[in-house]
């Protein structure tokens, strides 16, 4: 019975996917258009609270899977707490309550399985103080080297506020599973399942949550992890506003998706890159349109029904030996197909949901000189 709730764990997490990657593809849209100051910081926040959903479905999936894709590159700590910190800062202004970040601590990369519960934990610290607090504020720390106890910590994290505080009669049991304090039963929401929960999470990464009592009244978690293995800090991505910058190239482009939601967000980033496209609902139906005639790149969706993706590939290395046709294979479960297969296919990359505007738009660049020279990898890119 478990080994069945972790498969249909790891298949709702699967099937989050395609939503989470329609609603990046739409922000990311959105973005490109004239906004003020305060919205592209509000659409900042979206996107990256889409990715963190992301990471979440992706970290279920490769749980329960023995194939899983190879790590991520590490996360820095003090971006994660930021990151957390500028979703709920919109509500915490709303309230009235001061709401700080205090980063103390240098850039500490972490491991990118430790980052995704690492963040759940301190997602759900920082829920709880913004819920509970009615006046005053809270404090974010990020700090490194000892604890407030003086214990040796890789990173430590806390949450301060000037809430309510918690019952001295009920902390012994506050982490426990479905146990609430006073204030929480008196809010009416909630299972009490968050603390609990982070405890758990945080106990995963070797490290510890625990309450500590200010003398100023409410209350501070602190979140105590021990160092990571030496790691390179994390790369940063290109910022998608640099697809502004980049010269347009007339394509003309085959989107293969049996989701139309997904072809009309492929279709509006080609369209604002000054590409033009064709749209196929089918594998059938793009091998229909592939030998009538040639486009300058196909984005193919892998997982399609009757005809997956992988099968249309295969049957047009038959019908159409030896032309040069960019296949670039747009997935949502990459961890189910691997580079070798692919390669043997014909795929040219691999583009990885939710897609990212400026990775498409430098797979079909990368399309575009495998037509004019023929040039190949040795495998495809998955980017």
């Amino acid at each position: 019975m478990k080994a069945e709730n972790g498969n249909e764990t790891a298949l709702l997490a699967h099937d989050l996917r395609t939503p989470l990657a329609a609603m990046k593809t739409t922000a990311e849209l959105i973005a490109r258009g004239e906004l003020s100051e305060a919205q592209s910081e509000y659409l900042s926040i979206l996107l990256r609270s889409i990715d963190a959903l992301s990471d979440m479905t992706e970290d279920l999936i490769r749980s329960d899977s023995p194939d899983a894709r190879k790590s991520k590159a590490p996360k820095e700590a003090v971006s994660l707490v930021r990151d957390v910190f500028d979703l709920f800062r919109p509500m915490a202004e709303k309230k009235g309550l001061r709401f700080e970040l205090v980063p103390e601590a240098a850039d500490m990369p972490i491991e990118a399985e430790k980052a995704a519960s690492l963040r759940r934990a301190v997602t759900t610290l920082v829920d709880n103080a913004v819920k509970y607090t009615a006046e005053g504020g809270i404090t974010v720390a990020v700090r490194s080297g000892l604890s407030e106890e003086q214990e040796n910590s890789g990173l430590t994290i806390s949450v301060a506020d000037t809430g309510p505080g918690i019952d001295p009669a009920e902390r012994d049991r506050l982490f426990a599973p479905f146990v609430r304090g006073k204030t929480g039963r008196a809010s009416g929401e909630g299972a009490g399942l968050g603390l609990w929960g982070a405890t758990q999470l945080i106990r995963g990464l070797g490290g510890k949550l625990r309450l500590v009592s200010p003398k100023a009244g409410g209350c501070r978690f602190e979140i105590t992890v021990p160092p990571t293995r030496d790691l390179e800090p994390a790369s940063e991505p290109r910022n998608e506003e640099d697809v502004e910058n980049l010269p347009h190239a007339e394509q003309h482009v085959l989107i293969v998706d049996d989701n139309e939601t997904n072809r009309r967000l492929l279709s509006a980033l080609l369209e604002s890159f000054g590409m033009t496209c064709d749209e196929a609902d089918s594998g059938p139906a793009a091998l229909e349109m592939l030998t009538a005639r040639t486009f300058d790149a196909v984005l193919l969706d892998l997982h399609m029904p009757g005809m997956s993706g992988l099968e249309v590939a295969e049957k047009l290395l038959q019908v159409r030996s030896g032309e040069k046709i960019p296949l670039i294979a747009v997935t949502a479960a990459m961890e189910s197909v691997g580079d070798k297969r692919l390669k043997e296919a014909g795929f040219l990359e691999v583009l990885t949901k939710p897609l990212s505007p400026a990775l498409l738009y430098q797979a079909l660049d990368h399309a575009r000189d495998y037509r004019a020279n023929g040039v190949k990898p040795d495998a495809p890119v998955t980017i």
